[in-house]
């Protein structure tokens, strides 16, 4: 190990192979391919990194690299620069995010980094959606260590992983030892599931080092950058789960940027967590400047460093570059022992997930065009989707509860999935769905709970999940995964007023400011506005129960960890609609239920909504949403043209729930609530006894609502009332005008 003082002297051709390097490193060309031609190409240490990969490591293309092609990239450059001087690094996320790691639990996605041959993984935050237990197993499998320095058991004050591993390289007949130091974020305890970090009691037994001015991790990292130098390290390499810049859901005192501004030590850092892509430089606490990069997501980019040693090791030691996909030439090259492996995985899987669960008639909205013309935002995270309400929808119905929740970042789908859709977004096509469909849309195999909750609690939830948006959607920060599609309640949001949000130190909910206005209004749940101090019961997932939903932390469980959110998509379609997904969910922009409004009282088109009503009483039973109006009117239903059907049980099973419904497809568009049920049961309608008759006049079919254990003489088989307004004489001969139920036109 060389302790000379500081003295730079370059081998031969170092200093024309250092330009070029630079420059490769500014247009994003493969530094590999350039190193091939200098005649110092062996005299380097080379770094070839990853970083969220999120499952995509199949995946070989022009917009993505894949495990066979970063193997065959670091083989190409062992062969230039020694096997010996080249290490595979993955800087965390690479198990969770498609169906392939959800199924394994990540032993697929080891399986394929050991065949790859990386060696160094920083576990992201994604690493412990399986479980700490299923973490520590995988770590078993995996022929490379797992190094965080910021991970540590309380109860026993053990650490969870070597927090660096030391690693030796010869460069010119010198010896240089270079340690990886691992970090993740301290937000994992909120950004995975928080009941993977307790204990049976429900405390809170792991410690990332999150206080909230950063110093415990900042310590921790000094700490470990010390211990790897005194036991001989002449490099310190941090590979961070971090992400330099700040957001909503990165505390600026966790970046890695601030990691680095408050430590020396760290010769260069290999980041992750935040999706970017950046080759850059840092300020340390000395103000050196050191290279920090970032390769995006699901391989669509790689990096490598290439360090020259000399008798001084430092960051200005450090050349870094990152190399796009499309940079290289296309197909990708691949590796073919890696292409294999990957190959027999893939076929496996397929043939786990081919089963059509059911069909679609319409396209289902996951990713939007910004103002910006990127096509790849997250819909979900910005407004109400069709998909979003879908997937709500289905969390409600499988555990039967008042409202559900889902962040709009929990709903996803590859972009190698989807396809244009018809409005200019895109998503799902129409057609059959998989197992695999679902799982890629819910893919973070979620636990589904059931909770009770204030209605206040819900005003505040709805109240945060708005905070970012503004009126104009071109800046990618406003896209907050965090933000709500909902089943069971509608709401109207103001975006152009200042939120009243107040934000713990975290990012989380801490309280709305009472002297501002509030954002949200006009809180419907079940069709009635909200009570602040009644208890409702809500259906969400872990992330929302115990993360930045601080609102919820101390809800009244009534149903923990009953299913999985995947699973109650494919229920929900199977049990529930009859394994068609109808013209309910045939807006891309979903229902109505979410309105973001500029303005207190937004235009809207006047149309008639019509409503069953009880004219004894004036007491409507339903109404029928301006949304609901159209899609009627786009199938050819007339404004009276809605049906009855009468629904599964539900609850305890003593009543039924009737849904109002197209008989051309069974595809449902509101449900009514329990004291509807009760109504109708009221009226004589008993709960096993609505149905629907569809007799033929002139050759069109005209479908009446009837009950068959009553007639107008009390016999069996008469109709209540016919879809048909123009029927009224049919009502009034059966004696029911001015006592039955009947329809009303109102104006909306």
């Amino acid at each position: 190990m060389p302790h000379a003082a500081r003295h730079r002297h370059a081998p031969k051709g170092a200093v024309a192979l250092a330009l070029a390097l630079v420059l490769a490193a500014l247009v994003g060309a493969p530094l590999a391919a350039k190193a091939e031609d200098s005649p110092a190409a062996e005299h380097a240490i080379v770094i070839v990194h990853s970083n969220d990969v999120h499952c995509s490591g199949l995946a070989t293309s022009a917009t993505a690299i894949g495990y066979p092609g970063i193997a065959q990239y670091a083989s190409e450059a062992k062969e230039s620069y020694g096997a010996a001087n080249v290490t595979l690094v993955d800087a965390g996320d690479a198990i969770q995010g498609q169906p392939i790691g959800t199924l394994s639990k990540g032993q697929d996605l080891v399986d394929l980094m050991n065949v790859s041959g990386y060696d160094i993984a920083v576990p992201g935050n994604h690493e412990f959606d399986y479980g700490i237990a299923q973490l520590q197993a995988l770590e078993g499998t995996a022929d490379y260590p797992y190094v965080s320095c910021n991970v540590v058991n309380t109860q026993t004050g053990e650490p969870l992983f070597d927090g660096y591993r030391i690693l030796s390289y010869e460069v010119d007949g010198q010896t240089y030892e270079v340690a990886y130091v691992g970090v993740t974020t301290p937000a994992t305890l909120t950004g995975s599931d928080p009941s993977i970090f307790e204990d049976a009691s429900g405390q809170t037994i792991y410690s990332f080092y999150g206080d909230d001015s950063g110093e415990a991790l900042y310590d921790q990292v000094q700490t470990t950058v010390d211990a790897a130098r005194a036991e001989g390290a002449d490099y310190v390499i941090a590979v961070t789960h971090l992400g330099k810049d700040a957001s909503s859901s990165v505390p600026e005192r966790w970046t890695s940027t601030a990691v680095v501004a408050h430590t020396t030590g760290i010769d260069a850092v290999i980041d992750g967590h935040t999706h970017q892509i950046y080759n850059t430089t840092v300020p340390n606490e000395d103000g050196a400047q050191i290279p920090i990069a970032q390769c995006g997501t699901q391989f669509q980019a790689m990096g490598e460093m290439y360090l020259y040693p000399d008798a001084d090791p430092g960051p200005d030691d450090i050349q870094s570059g990152i190399v796009q996909a499309s940079d290289l030439h296309q197909p990708a090259p691949q590796d073919p022992t890696v292409a294999a492996a990957v190959q027999a995985k893939q076929d496996a899987l397929d043939q786990e997930l081919k089963q059509v669960v059911g069909t679609s008639q319409v396209g289902l909205s996951v990713y939007a065009p910004n103002d910006e013309g990127d096509p790849w935002w997250w819909a979900a995270r910005m407004h109400e989707t069709n998909l979003g309400d879908y997937v709500a929808d289905a969390y409600r119905s499988l555990l039967d509860s008042d409202v559900a929740f889902v962040n709009g970042g929990g709903i996803r789908a590859p972009q190698t999935a989807v396809t244009p859709l018809s409005n200019g977004t895109f998503g799902f096509a129409a057609g059959p769905f998989t197992y695999n469909d679902f799982i890629s849309i819910n893919s973070f195999a979620n636990t589904l709970s059931v909770v009770e909750v204030k209605g206040q609690d819900i005003l505040d939830a709805l109240e945060y999940s708005v905070r970012a948006l503004t009126p104009a959607f071109d800046d990618e920060t406003e896209a907050e995964g965090s933000f709500l599609q909902v089943s069971g309640l509608s709401f109207t949001a103001r975006v152009d007023i200042p939120t009243p949000v107040i934000e713990n130190s975290d990012g989380g909910f801490e309280s709305v400011d009472p002297s501002m206005e509030r954002r949200v209004r006009d809180v419907t749940v079940g069709g009635a506005p909200i009570d602040p101090s009644a208890t409702y019961t809500m259906t969400t997932i872990p992330i929302i129960l115990g993360g930045d939903y601080t609102m919820f932390a101390d809800a009244t469980p009534v149903k923990p960890d009953v299913g999985l959110d995947y699973d109650a998509l494919v229920r929900y379609l199977r049990d529930d609609l009859g394994g068609t997904i109808g013209q309910a969910y045939a807006d891309p922009a979903g229902q109505g239920r979410i309105t973001l409004t500029t303005s207190e009282s937004p235009v809207q088109e006047t149309v008639k909504v019509y409503r069953l009503y009880n004219p004894s009483s004036g007491e409507h039973l339903f109404t029928t949403s301006l949304v609901e109006y159209q899609t009627l009117s786009g199938l050819g239903w007339d404004e009276e043209g809605t049906c009855f059907e009468e629904y599964a049980s539900v609850g305890t099973g003593e009543q039924a729930v009737y849904r109002l419904y197209n008989p051309s497809n069974g595809g449902h568009f509101f449900t009514a609530s329990a004291v509807e049920a009760d109504r109708l049961i009221a009226l004589g309608w008993k709960s096993e006894g609505i149905a629907w008759y569809g007799p033929v006049a002139g050759g069109i079919d005209v479908f009446r609502l009837y009950n068959p254990n009553m007639t107008a003489d009390g016999g069996l088989g008469s109709h209540l009332w016919t879809t048909s307004k123009n029927e009224e004489s049919v009502l009034e001969g059966l004696g029911w005008k001015g006592e039955g139920i009947g329809w009303r036109a109102v104006e909306g």
